[in-house]
Protein backbone atom coordinates (compact mmCIF):
# COMPACT_ATOMS: atom_id res chain seq x y z
CA UNK A 1 0.00 0.00 0.00
CA UNK A 2 2.83 2.38 0.87
CA UNK A 3 4.48 1.63 -2.48
CA UNK A 4 1.27 2.51 -4.32
CA UNK A 5 0.96 5.73 -2.35
CA UNK A 6 4.56 6.64 -3.11
CA UNK A 7 4.04 5.97 -6.81
CA UNK A 8 0.86 8.04 -6.83
CA UNK A 9 2.60 10.93 -5.06
CA UNK A 10 5.45 10.79 -7.57
CA UNK A 11 3.00 10.86 -10.49
CA UNK A 12 1.07 13.78 -9.02
CA UNK A 13 4.31 15.66 -8.44
CA UNK A 14 5.38 15.20 -12.06
CA UNK A 15 1.98 16.38 -13.32
CA UNK A 16 2.03 19.40 -11.01
CA UNK A 17 5.53 20.38 -12.10
CA UNK A 18 4.53 20.06 -15.75
CA UNK A 19 1.48 22.28 -15.30
CA UNK A 20 3.41 24.85 -13.27
CA UNK A 21 6.21 24.94 -15.82
CA UNK A 22 3.79 25.56 -18.69
CA UNK A 23 1.98 28.25 -16.75
CA UNK A 24 5.15 29.98 -15.67
CA UNK A 25 6.41 30.17 -19.22
CA UNK A 26 3.17 31.75 -20.40
CA UNK A 27 3.31 29.57 -23.49
CA UNK A 28 1.41 30.71 -26.57
CA UNK A 29 -1.52 28.73 -27.88
CA UNK A 30 -4.13 28.94 -30.59
CA UNK A 31 -7.86 28.89 -29.84
CA UNK A 32 -10.45 28.43 -32.58
CA UNK A 33 -12.84 31.36 -32.97
CA UNK A 34 -14.86 30.94 -36.18
CA UNK A 35 -14.73 30.40 -39.94
CA UNK A 36 -15.20 33.35 -42.31
CA UNK A 37 -18.85 33.29 -43.35
CA UNK A 38 -21.74 35.00 -45.09
CA UNK A 39 -25.41 34.84 -44.15
CA UNK A 40 -25.72 31.30 -45.56
CA UNK A 41 -22.80 29.83 -43.61
CA UNK A 42 -19.06 29.44 -44.02
CA UNK A 43 -17.65 30.67 -47.35
CA UNK A 44 -16.19 27.65 -49.24
CA UNK A 45 -12.84 28.86 -50.60
CA UNK A 46 -9.75 26.77 -51.36
CA UNK A 47 -6.13 27.96 -51.09
CA UNK A 48 -7.28 31.57 -50.90
CA UNK A 49 -5.03 34.55 -50.26
CA UNK A 50 -5.77 36.66 -47.18
CA UNK A 51 -4.83 40.26 -46.42
CA UNK A 52 -5.71 42.08 -43.20
CA UNK A 53 -6.53 45.78 -42.99
CA UNK A 54 -5.68 46.40 -39.33
CA UNK A 55 -6.63 50.08 -39.47
CA UNK A 56 -10.18 49.52 -40.71
CA UNK A 57 -10.55 46.06 -39.10
CA UNK A 58 -11.39 44.32 -42.36
CA UNK A 59 -10.15 41.13 -44.00
CA UNK A 60 -9.69 40.64 -47.76
CA UNK A 61 -9.88 37.13 -49.22
CA UNK A 62 -8.82 36.60 -52.84
CA UNK A 63 -10.18 33.44 -54.46
CA UNK A 64 -11.21 32.80 -58.06
CA UNK A 65 -12.42 36.00 -59.70
CA UNK A 66 -13.59 37.58 -56.45
CA UNK A 67 -12.10 39.54 -53.59
CA UNK A 68 -14.38 39.14 -50.59
CA UNK A 69 -14.29 41.62 -47.73
CA UNK A 70 -15.13 40.52 -44.17
CA UNK A 71 -15.61 42.57 -41.02
CA UNK A 72 -13.83 41.92 -37.72
CA UNK A 73 -16.57 39.45 -36.72
CA UNK A 74 -15.85 37.24 -39.72
CA UNK A 75 -18.95 38.15 -41.75
CA UNK A 76 -18.76 39.02 -45.45
CA UNK A 77 -19.86 42.60 -46.07
CA UNK A 78 -19.19 42.98 -49.80
CA UNK A 79 -17.14 41.67 -52.72
CA UNK A 80 -15.61 42.93 -55.94
CA UNK A 81 -13.25 41.87 -58.71
CA UNK A 82 -15.43 40.23 -61.33
CA UNK A 83 -15.62 43.46 -63.34
CA UNK A 84 -12.00 44.57 -63.08
CA UNK A 85 -11.05 42.89 -66.39
CA UNK A 86 -7.43 42.46 -65.36
CA UNK A 87 -7.05 38.70 -65.76
CA UNK A 88 -6.64 36.13 -63.01
CA UNK A 89 -6.66 37.60 -59.51
CA UNK A 90 -3.66 36.52 -57.45
CA UNK A 91 -3.51 38.69 -54.35
CA UNK A 92 -4.64 41.91 -52.71
CA UNK A 93 -3.10 44.30 -50.17
CA UNK A 94 -4.45 47.35 -48.36
CA UNK A 95 -2.64 50.51 -47.28
CA UNK A 96 -3.30 52.79 -44.30
CA UNK A 97 -5.79 54.91 -46.26
CA UNK A 98 -7.90 51.95 -47.29
CA UNK A 99 -6.63 51.89 -50.88
CA UNK A 100 -6.54 48.38 -52.30
CA UNK A 101 -3.72 47.04 -54.46
CA UNK A 102 -4.77 44.09 -56.62
CA UNK A 103 -2.20 41.76 -58.18
CA UNK A 104 -3.35 39.85 -61.26
CA UNK A 105 -1.95 38.10 -64.32
CA UNK A 106 -3.38 38.78 -67.75
CA UNK A 107 -2.98 35.97 -70.29
CA UNK A 108 -4.19 38.32 -72.99
CA UNK A 109 -1.52 40.94 -72.21
CA UNK A 110 1.00 38.28 -71.13
CA UNK A 111 2.05 40.19 -68.03
CA UNK A 112 1.21 40.81 -64.41
CA UNK A 113 -0.85 43.86 -63.48
CA UNK A 114 -1.08 45.89 -60.27
CA UNK A 115 -4.36 47.79 -60.07
CA UNK A 116 -4.93 50.49 -57.48
CA UNK A 117 -8.55 50.56 -56.29
CA UNK A 118 -10.43 52.71 -53.83
CA UNK A 119 -11.98 51.26 -50.68
CA UNK A 120 -15.04 50.17 -52.66
CA UNK A 121 -12.91 48.12 -55.05
CA UNK A 122 -13.39 50.56 -57.91
CA UNK A 123 -10.26 50.80 -60.10
CA UNK A 124 -8.34 54.08 -60.01
CA UNK A 125 -5.30 53.31 -62.14
CA UNK A 126 -2.70 50.72 -62.97
CA UNK A 127 0.67 50.92 -61.25
CA UNK A 128 3.73 50.36 -63.44
CA UNK A 129 7.09 49.41 -61.98
CA UNK A 130 9.89 51.90 -62.67
CA UNK A 131 13.67 52.02 -62.17
CA UNK A 132 13.85 48.24 -61.88
CA UNK A 133 17.46 46.96 -62.20
CA UNK A 134 18.10 44.43 -65.00
CA UNK A 135 18.46 41.47 -62.62
CA UNK A 136 14.89 41.97 -61.37
CA UNK A 137 13.10 43.04 -64.56
CA UNK A 138 11.88 39.55 -65.37
CA UNK A 139 10.02 39.03 -62.10
CA UNK A 140 6.59 37.41 -62.34
CA UNK A 141 5.13 37.90 -58.86
CA UNK A 142 2.72 35.38 -57.42
CA UNK A 143 2.04 37.27 -54.19
CA UNK A 144 2.06 40.81 -52.85
CA UNK A 145 2.45 42.28 -49.36
CA UNK A 146 2.05 45.90 -48.24
CA UNK A 147 3.93 47.03 -45.14
CA UNK A 148 4.56 50.62 -43.99
CA UNK A 149 4.67 52.26 -47.41
CA UNK A 150 6.42 49.41 -49.22
CA UNK A 151 4.99 46.94 -51.71
CA UNK A 152 6.70 43.54 -51.65
CA UNK A 153 6.29 41.67 -54.94
CA UNK A 154 7.26 38.04 -54.54
CA UNK A 155 7.94 35.27 -57.04
CA UNK A 156 7.55 31.97 -55.17
CA UNK A 157 9.06 29.88 -57.96
CA UNK A 158 11.79 32.40 -58.82
CA UNK A 159 12.58 33.05 -55.12
CA UNK A 160 12.92 36.77 -55.79
CA UNK A 161 11.45 39.77 -53.95
CA UNK A 162 11.15 43.27 -55.43
CA UNK A 163 10.31 46.15 -53.10
CA UNK A 164 8.77 49.38 -54.43
CA UNK A 165 7.04 52.41 -53.00
CA UNK A 166 3.28 52.81 -53.31
CA UNK A 167 3.71 54.18 -56.85
CA UNK A 168 5.83 51.28 -58.11
CA UNK A 169 9.21 53.03 -57.91
CA UNK A 170 11.97 50.53 -57.13
CA UNK A 171 13.38 50.63 -53.60
CA UNK A 172 15.21 47.33 -53.22
CA UNK A 173 15.35 43.76 -54.42
CA UNK A 174 16.60 40.49 -53.06
CA UNK A 175 17.37 37.08 -54.50
CA UNK A 176 16.46 34.60 -51.76
CA UNK A 177 18.06 31.53 -53.30
CA UNK A 178 21.67 32.35 -52.35
CA UNK A 179 20.54 32.94 -48.78
CA UNK A 180 19.06 29.48 -48.34
CA UNK A 181 21.41 27.07 -46.65
CA UNK A 182 19.68 24.01 -48.01
CA UNK A 183 22.49 21.55 -47.25
CA UNK A 184 22.98 21.96 -43.51
CA UNK A 185 21.01 21.91 -40.26
CA UNK A 186 23.85 23.58 -38.37
CA UNK A 187 22.58 26.71 -36.61
CA UNK A 188 26.15 27.73 -36.01
CA UNK A 189 26.31 28.79 -39.65
CA UNK A 190 23.49 31.30 -39.29
CA UNK A 191 24.28 34.90 -40.01
CA UNK A 192 26.62 34.22 -42.93
CA UNK A 193 26.23 36.57 -45.86
CA UNK A 194 24.37 35.46 -48.96
CA UNK A 195 27.38 35.72 -51.24
CA UNK A 196 29.30 33.25 -49.06
CA UNK A 197 26.44 30.78 -49.17
CA UNK A 198 26.21 31.17 -52.93
CA UNK A 199 29.76 29.85 -53.41
CA UNK A 200 28.80 26.63 -51.65
CA UNK A 201 25.75 26.05 -53.82
CA UNK A 202 27.00 26.15 -57.39
CA UNK A 203 25.96 22.53 -57.88
CA UNK A 204 22.37 23.23 -56.82
CA UNK A 205 19.67 24.06 -59.36
CA UNK A 206 17.29 26.91 -58.67
CA UNK A 207 14.45 25.08 -60.44
CA UNK A 208 14.63 22.31 -57.83
CA UNK A 209 13.48 24.66 -55.09
CA UNK A 210 10.89 27.32 -54.36
CA UNK A 211 9.44 29.23 -51.45
CA UNK A 212 6.04 29.59 -49.86
CA UNK A 213 4.27 31.63 -47.21
CA UNK A 214 6.22 34.87 -47.61
CA UNK A 215 5.45 37.48 -44.93
CA UNK A 216 6.99 40.58 -43.38
CA UNK A 217 7.09 40.85 -39.59
CA UNK A 218 6.66 43.99 -37.45
CA UNK A 219 10.43 44.62 -37.54
CA UNK A 220 10.63 44.43 -41.33
CA UNK A 221 12.27 41.00 -41.45
CA UNK A 222 11.35 38.73 -44.35
CA UNK A 223 9.93 35.31 -43.49
CA UNK A 224 9.31 32.34 -45.77
CA UNK A 225 9.37 28.55 -45.82
CA UNK A 226 10.86 26.02 -48.20
CA UNK A 227 8.49 23.05 -48.66
CA UNK A 228 11.24 21.07 -50.41
CA UNK A 229 13.80 21.34 -47.61
CA UNK A 230 11.25 21.52 -44.76
CA UNK A 231 12.79 24.65 -43.31
CA UNK A 232 11.66 28.11 -42.24
CA UNK A 233 13.84 31.13 -43.02
CA UNK A 234 14.19 34.63 -41.61
CA UNK A 235 16.07 37.28 -43.62
CA UNK A 236 17.16 40.29 -41.57
CA UNK A 237 17.76 43.85 -42.78
CA UNK A 238 21.52 43.28 -43.12
CA UNK A 239 20.81 40.29 -45.42
CA UNK A 240 21.94 37.75 -42.87
CA UNK A 241 19.67 34.76 -42.54
CA UNK A 242 18.54 32.33 -39.88
CA UNK A 243 16.60 29.11 -40.32
CA UNK A 244 15.01 26.31 -38.36
CA UNK A 245 12.99 23.16 -38.85
CA UNK A 246 13.43 19.41 -39.13
CA UNK A 247 11.47 17.05 -41.30
CA UNK A 248 9.24 14.52 -39.58
CA UNK A 249 5.73 13.63 -38.48
CA UNK A 250 6.11 14.18 -34.73
CA UNK A 251 4.83 17.35 -33.01
CA UNK A 252 7.05 20.30 -33.90
CA UNK A 253 8.40 18.67 -37.06
CA UNK A 254 7.81 19.79 -40.63
CA UNK A 255 6.32 17.49 -43.27
CA UNK A 256 5.45 20.13 -45.88
CA UNK A 257 5.51 23.65 -44.38
CA UNK A 258 3.46 26.22 -46.27
CA UNK A 259 3.10 29.42 -44.27
CA UNK A 260 4.93 31.43 -41.62
CA UNK A 261 4.27 34.59 -39.59
CA UNK A 262 5.75 36.11 -36.43
CA UNK A 263 3.79 37.61 -33.55
CA UNK A 264 4.70 40.65 -31.46
CA UNK A 265 6.25 38.45 -28.76
CA UNK A 266 8.72 37.06 -31.28
CA UNK A 267 7.08 33.66 -31.63
CA UNK A 268 7.09 32.02 -35.06
CA UNK A 269 3.88 30.41 -36.32
CA UNK A 270 4.15 27.83 -39.13
CA UNK A 271 1.44 25.92 -41.02
CA UNK A 272 1.99 22.41 -42.38
CA UNK A 273 -0.23 21.31 -45.25
CA UNK A 274 0.48 17.58 -44.86
CA UNK A 275 0.30 17.28 -41.07
CA UNK A 276 -2.74 19.61 -41.06
CA UNK A 277 -1.48 21.59 -38.08
CA UNK A 278 -0.29 25.04 -37.16
CA UNK A 279 2.83 25.07 -34.96
CA UNK A 280 4.17 27.75 -32.63
CA UNK A 281 7.89 28.18 -31.87
CA UNK A 282 9.49 30.68 -29.52
CA UNK A 283 12.08 33.27 -30.57
CA UNK A 284 14.83 30.67 -30.03
CA UNK A 285 13.03 28.29 -32.42
CA UNK A 286 12.06 25.93 -29.59
CA UNK A 287 8.74 24.19 -30.18
CA UNK A 288 5.89 25.35 -27.92
CA UNK A 289 2.69 23.77 -29.19
CA UNK A 290 0.56 22.98 -32.21
CA UNK A 291 -3.16 23.03 -32.95
CA UNK A 292 -5.66 22.11 -35.64
CA UNK A 293 -5.18 18.51 -36.67
CA UNK A 294 -6.71 16.68 -39.62
CA UNK A 295 -10.48 16.44 -39.35
CA UNK A 296 -13.80 18.09 -40.12
CA UNK A 297 -14.58 19.50 -36.70
CA UNK A 298 -14.78 23.29 -36.34
CA UNK A 299 -11.27 23.59 -34.90
CA UNK A 300 -9.70 21.02 -37.23
CA UNK A 301 -7.85 21.76 -40.46
CA UNK A 302 -7.71 20.19 -43.91
CA UNK A 303 -4.55 21.10 -45.81
CA UNK A 304 -3.73 24.46 -44.19
CA UNK A 305 -1.84 26.67 -46.62
CA UNK A 306 -1.55 30.43 -46.14
CA UNK A 307 -1.55 32.05 -42.69
CA UNK A 308 -1.90 35.75 -41.84
CA UNK A 309 -1.74 37.34 -38.39
CA UNK A 310 -3.59 40.55 -37.53
CA UNK A 311 -2.49 43.19 -35.05
CA UNK A 312 -5.12 41.95 -32.59
CA UNK A 313 -3.63 38.42 -32.69
CA UNK A 314 -6.19 36.77 -34.94
CA UNK A 315 -4.63 34.09 -37.13
CA UNK A 316 -6.33 33.49 -40.48
CA UNK A 317 -5.68 30.02 -41.93
CA UNK A 318 -6.65 29.11 -45.50
CA UNK A 319 -7.30 25.48 -46.40
CA UNK A 320 -7.88 23.02 -49.23
CA UNK A 321 -11.12 21.28 -50.33
CA UNK A 322 -13.27 24.40 -49.96
CA UNK A 323 -12.85 24.39 -46.18
CA UNK A 324 -12.64 28.17 -46.22
CA UNK A 325 -10.66 30.36 -43.85
CA UNK A 326 -10.52 29.39 -40.17
CA UNK A 327 -9.74 32.04 -37.58
CA UNK A 328 -7.86 31.39 -34.34
CA UNK A 329 -6.90 33.62 -31.46
CA UNK A 330 -3.21 33.47 -30.56
CA UNK A 331 -2.80 34.05 -26.83
CA UNK A 332 0.11 34.00 -24.39
CA UNK A 333 3.77 34.76 -24.93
Amino acid sequence: MSIMRASMLTLLTVIALTVLTGTARGEAKGTYLYTLSDFTGSVPTSSARVSVDDFHKEVYVTSGDLIRVFNDKGMEIYSFGENLNVGVLYDAAVDEKGNIYVLSHSYERKQFIITLCNFRGEPIREISLTNIPPQFQGISPSRMVYRKGTLYLVSDSGMVVVMTDANGVFKDGIDLFPLMDVKSDDRGKRGRKGEDRDKEKKELKRDDYGISGFSVDHEGNLLFVSPITAKAFIVFADRTVDSFGKRGSAPGRFAIPRGIVRDKSGNYIVSDILRCVVMIFDKKFDFITEFGGRGYGPSNLIGPTEIVLSEDSKLYVTQLTERGVSVYNIVGD
